[in-house]
């Protein structure tokens, strides 16, 4: 028994001793949600679903007066698996800027910069098939990434730089992770991405991003790059956005079939009703450019001609803030889904979000 209290004395002196080193530095927040999703059109399916975000951040200073911050993010996926998918190590430096270092994490890519939706922004919220290329960025890499210091230059702009050191690095890395080979023929072996930003007026915010890629190996007939900007002006209850992006895949010396760049474009419009509800409807559409069997990309030779097919979906959505909870509707309609020639879709989903 004496050896037993010694040892709930050692656990608990331990506890102590932590829960001092971390008072007052370690935070956790999150949100914990609930779905109920209803496919519709050519494919048909429902689903209830329950998710949860937990952040963990830390913060402190170091002795030249520059802060570090650190957050690690859990989140559940199908299955009942749980990743630590987003980690940051952030370094403030005034009037410097801020150095961070990603695994999962600083994306840069400005897809849902128009910023229309209720309940989330277009694709990224929910559709019926991915949208090719709206999702391109550095994030799924570890990278370091450089922001240039909050409010040193006029009309509110801000710049932002990220480099991809290796692309077979992927992501959710641990600690001394060996990386994989950086070997990624015509898509490069390392990245880097640029952003920028600004304000020029009130209510009015515009942004761009770059991205491409280096170190290419074999044929290469087309190499990697991504792009695209965007516009959102609030005024009063109501808000505007557009965006437009371009995706160009790397591509070896011939390509058989299939798509060899994308286009999308993106238009919204949001409304407060009230303190409580808030709707929105916007637009996005994607445009594959293929070529059929045998094509040859590079010199497009006949008989195989190009082909154009646009995945265009509409999403309507609106939101009610119930205090401490948010019910929410949203409903999209898509035309070629997943850019398949007449699949024509529609997904409704049903959601309570809690914030803690």
């Amino acid at each position: 028994m004496n050896k037993l209290n010694k040892l709930f004395v050692v656990i608990l002196s331990s506890l102590f001793i932590s829960a001092q080193a971390f008072a007052g530095e370690l935070a956790v927040t999150g949100s914990a949600k609930a779905s109920y999703a209803i496919n519709g059109g050519d494919s048909s399916g429902k689903g209830l679903g329950i998710s949860n975000e937990l952040k963990f951040a830390a913060d402190g200073e170091l002795d030249n007066g520059f802060t570090w911050s650190y957050f690690m993010e859990l989140d559940g996926n199908d299955g009942g698996a749980h990743d630590n998918d987003d980690s940051q190590i952030a370094f403030g430096m005034g009037d410097l800027g801020t150095l961070k270092l990603n695994d999962s994490e600083g994306g840069l890519s400005v897809e849902t910069g128009y910023g229309v939706g209720a309940m989330g922004v277009g694709d990224d919220y929910a559709n019926t098939d991915t949208m090719v290329g709206n999702d391109e960025d550095v994030s799924g890499s570890g990278n370091i990434e450089y922001n240039t210091a909050s409010g040193l230059l006029p009309f509110g702009l801000a710049a932002k730089v990220a480099y991809v050191p290796n692309s077979g690095d992927t992501d959710n890395n641990s600690y001394k992770n060996g990386g994989g080979e950086a070997t990624q023929g015509a898509t490069g072996d390392t990245a880097t991405m640029y952003q920028i930003t600004a304000a020029p007026i009130g209510g009015l915010k515009i942004g761009a991003a770059y991205k491409d890629t280096a170190g290419e190996s074999g044929v290469v007939a087309q190499s990697y790059e991504t792009g695209g900007y965007y516009a959102n002006y609030s005024m009063g209850n109501f808000k505007v956005g557009i965006g437009e992006h371009w995706f160009a895949p790397g591509v070896g010396d011939k390509v058989s079939a299939g798509a060899y760049s994308y286009h999308g474009t993106q238009a919204g419009i949001e409304m407060a009703v009230n303190d409580a509800l808030t709707i929105s409807y916007s637009e996005e559409k994607s445009t594959a450019k293929k070529y059929g069997a045998a094509q040859d990309a590079v010199a497009g030779k006949s008989p195989f001609a190009r082909t154009d097919v646009t995945f265009e979906s509409t999403f309507l959505q609106a939101a009610y803030d119930i205090g401490g909870a948010t019910v929410g509707i949203s409903n999209v309609e898509s035309k070629n889904s997943g850019y398949n020639v007449a699949d024509d879709q529609s997904l409704t989903i049903i959601s309570l979000a809690l914030a803690f």
